[in-house]
């Protein structure tokens, strides 16, 4: 089921128009996009999914992990940079072999990371840690560590020198100068729990768009701290992507939603609700295209202790939705 608005930001329905498989077994985390080369990378836990998204093919497993979050995308698409969560690693890996380049310790519990343009650093987000670690991509080497008041999970950027993360454990906002790294803010954003995903909405704006637990998400100003807007979406969110061309951000949630928000006003207002599939908590933005790539897969019965039923082998795939 599909709900929309008309706005000045799409001029049609979201749908979800193609199904991508990609198989393997196992959980899995965060999704990017090599816009040079137009792959999609997927944190599939011990390995790393590569999937393109023209030809409509995938390799698994191109390059190994352990207890992977993240895959970025760099070098103009010849590497990529894995957080391996249960090894407390980073490993720089090629992207047509698969093959390790080099290994760097990281803090423990590597989770999201981000590449900041401005410096060309890579920022770690270490969360069992409560640091960040600044990685040198060219040198191969940690040359600073930042230390936050709590637990870092996603990542964002605004091009221009800043690094932003959540502290999913204290409910806060942190805005870090990427040349100084340093903390230069923080803000305690209510009506947001355990925040996971966020998205730098610039242009006209200086937001900050939070997926938060409870089926909200919320709104930052920048400069103030102050809560823009908070808007509903899926349960179980763990991402937020931002279209700057099309003005149009989004949260992926675990229910099988993905909530559309209309950027091009003054006020956020959400303009779609989408039906994907159960599991879709993450995702990654075509920006050519506009379409939005939600990793997910089939789902078994979960044991006793278990926080999530398992996935099935061989299910695991890319749910498309397209803007047009």
């Amino acid at each position: 089921m599909i709900a929309f608005l008309m706005s000045a930001a799409l001029a049609a329905a979201p749908q979800v128009t193609d199904t991508i498989k990609v198989g393997g077994s196992g959980g899995w985390d965060y999704a990017t996009f090599d816009a040079t080369t137009r792959k999609m990378y997927i944190a599939h836990g011990t390995a790393i999914s590569a999937v393109d998204v023209d030809a409509r093919t995938a390799n698994p497993a191109l390059a190994p992990a352990d207890g992977a979050h993240i895959a970025l995308p760099f070098n103009e698409g010849r590497t990529i940079m894995i957080t391996n969560g249960k090894a407390n690693t980073v490993t720089l890996n090629d992207t047509t072999s698969g093959a390790v380049l080099a290994t760097i310790a990281t803090d423990t519990g590597p989770d999201g990371a981000i590449i900041d343009p401005a410096t060309g650093h890579a920022f770690v987000m270490a969360n069992h840690a409560g640091t960040i670690d600044v990685i040198d991509l060219q040198g191969k080497t940690v040359v600073g560590k930042i230390a936050v008041p709590g637990k870092p999970e996603g990542a964002a950027v605004d091009g221009n020198g800043r690094v932003f993360t959540h502290l999913e454990d204290k409910n806060q906002l942190v805005i870090i100068d990427a040349k100084a790294m340093k903390i230069i803010a923080t803000y305690d954003m209510k009506d947001c729990d355990s925040p996971s995903g966020l998205a730098y909405v610039g242009g006209a704006h200086d937001w900050i768009l939070s997926a938060c637990d409870g089926k909200i998400a919320r709104v930052t100003d920048i400069k103030t701290g102050q809560e823009v807007a908070a808007l509903p979406i899926g349960d179980g969110p763990d991402f937020a992507l931002y279209d700057a061309d099309r003005q149009v951000g989004y949260i992926p949630a675990g229910e099988g939603k993905l909530t559309a928000i209309d950027f091009s006003g003054a006020t956020p207002v959400v303009i779609a609700t989408i039906a994907t599939q159960k599991g879709a908590r993450t995702a990654a933005l075509d920006p050519k295209t506009g379409d939005v790539l939600l990793p997910t897969a089939d789902f078994g019965t979960p044991q006793p202790g278990m926080k999530r039923a398992p996935p099935l082998p061989d299910t695991f795939r890319v749910v498309v939705v397209s803007v047009k």
